[in-house]
């Protein structure tokens, strides 16, 4: 356990991340972060003295700006925050933090939209909905080829708000990966031992999300995008999160096969982002996934 100005430190740095959550240029950087400060703490104290120091950072915080507003963002950072730490305390491996920890954050994300819409009143969807059809008329002024007529717009805006549980994960995936990346190291040079995730080139996802993919896949071109019933909406989330989850495999499979060719390791750094930017090139991830593709190119 650490004592003295470290943790004050870090206590300070955690009531200003939370200001900078609403600072526009430096919002993305301290959600990409947020949970960082409150993991660090967690490592270092126990757990009375954490309680201790988030409580006199909320105190601190409501008395500057408004409570609510406050608590919320705090409360989003702490609980993560602390499976975080709990998780460094274990002695976990990072490759079975990572899918835990982005569980977590995806059902705070889903929480905090449930109390916005239904305890503050704050309608969050209605008012993306309404900013969705402004925007798609404005176009379709700007652009009479286009000839959008008012259903079309609703069901667009449907489906873009039908994706949110997909926005979500992506969101996750970004805080916990960056997150962790930072915290670890920090808690490593505090003498808390937490393993590595593996190197790209030993990333390798079970052969299950293969056929779960293709099952999810043959029911998307089923579907009614426009139905809104639970199915629906699962699947449509579904399919672009695994494809995602593959392009992310086509990444590692780049990289072992830089490892075992000797290339430079700028090479799949580079191919990096257009795999993952393009979403065909998931299927890359499928099949290096669902056959021994690795064992070929060693022979």
């Amino acid at each position: 356990m650490k004592t003295g100005k470290k943790p004050i430190l870090w206590s300070a740095i955690a009531l200003a991340s939370t200001f900078l959550m609403v600072v526009p240029g430096l919002n993305f950087i301290a959600l990409l972060l947020m949970l960082v400060p409150y993991t660090v703490l967690y490592s270092l104290l126990s757990r009375n003295a954490f309680i201790v120091h988030s409580l006199v950072v909320l105190i601190i915080g409501c008395l500057i700006v408004d409570p609510v507003v406050f608590i919320g963002f705090s409360v989003f950072a702490i609980i993560p925050g602390i499976a975080l730490g709990e998780y460094y305390k274990k002695g976990l491996a990072s490759n079975k933090i990572i899918p835990k920890m982005i569980a977590l954050v995806i059902l705070m994300l889903m929480i905090g939209l449930f109390v916005m819409e239904n305890v503050l009143k704050i309608s969050l969807l209605s008012d993306m909905g309404k900013t969705l059809t402004t925007m798609m008329n404005t176009a379709n002024e700007g652009f009479p080829v286009l000839v959008w007529n008012t259903d079309m717009i609703d069901s667009f805006v449907k489906m873009m708000i039908n994706m949110i549980p997909l926005v979500f994960f992506v969101m996750a995936l970004l805080i916990v990966v960056c997150s962790h990346y930072v915290a670890r190291r920090l808690v490593n040079a505090e003498g808390i031992d937490v393993a590595a995730y593996p190197r790209a080139k030993d990333w390798k996802l079970p052969r299950s999300l293969v056929f779960i993919y293709f099952i999810a896949y043959l029911l998307e071109l089923t579907i009614d995008p426009t139905d809104g019933s639970f199915m629906t909406l699962a699947i449509m989330n579904l399919v672009p999160a695994l494809s995602i989850v593959f392009a992310i495999q086509a990444v590692g499979f780049f990289y072992y096969i830089a490892d075992n060719r000797g290339w430079s390791k700028v090479v799949p750094f580079l191919i990096a982002f257009p795999v993952l930017l393009l979403p065909p090139a998931s299927i890359i991830g499928v099949l290096d996934t669902a056959f021994p593709l690795r064992k070929m190119i060693s022979k």
